[in-house]
C-alpha cells in the first residue's frame, strides 16, 4: 500500500538479506541495523518499550516508531495506516524521534499504561 503511494518501504528480509535471516531476529539486532537511517518504523511489538536492552537499542537507533495493534488483521492494519498516514508523516517529519501508537482513534504518543488497580469490594 505505501509503495503504491510512492513511499519506499524496507522489509525485514531486505534489511537482513533473506526472510529466513529476518525471522526471529532480536529487536536489538534489527534496531542496530536501522540506526541512523532516518526511517520510520511501523511495528507491532510494543514489548520493545518494556525490555531494557531493546529500549536502549531503540534510543540509540533514533528512529520514529509507530506501533500498530498486534492482534489486528491485515485489512485492519491497512485501514489504520491509510486513515492516519497524514498524522504519521506529520509526526515523523516535524519532531525528534519518538514512539507513537496508531489506534482507531488516531495517533497518540506511546505511554506505558500501568494495569488498572482493581477496586476493593466492601
Amino acid at each position: 500500500m505505501l509503495v503504491e503511494l510512492g513511499y519506499r518501504c524496507h522489509t525485514p528480509p531486505e534489511v537482513f538479506g533473506t526472510r529466513v535471516d529476518a525471522q526471529g531476529a532480536d529487536d536489538t539486532v534489527w534496531l542496530g541495523k536501522v540506526a541512523g537511517s532516518g526511517w520510520v518504523v511501523l511495528n507491532r511489538d510494543a514489548k520493545i518499550m518494556e525490555r531494557p536492552q531493546e529500549l536502549a537499542a531503540y534510543r540509540a537507533a533514533k528512529v520514529h516508531m509507530f506501533y500498530l495493534p498486534g492482534e489486528a488483521t491485515r485489512d485492519h492494519l491497512k485501514f489504520l495506516v491509510e486513515t492516519h498516514l497524514r498524522d504519521i508523516i506529520s509526526y515523523a517529519t516535524s519532531r525528534a524521534p519518538e514512539v507513537w501508537r496508531i489506534t482507531n482513534h488516531g495517533v497518540h504518543r506511546f505511554v506505558d499504561q500501568p494495569l488498572k488497580s482493581r477496586k476493593k469490594r466492601r
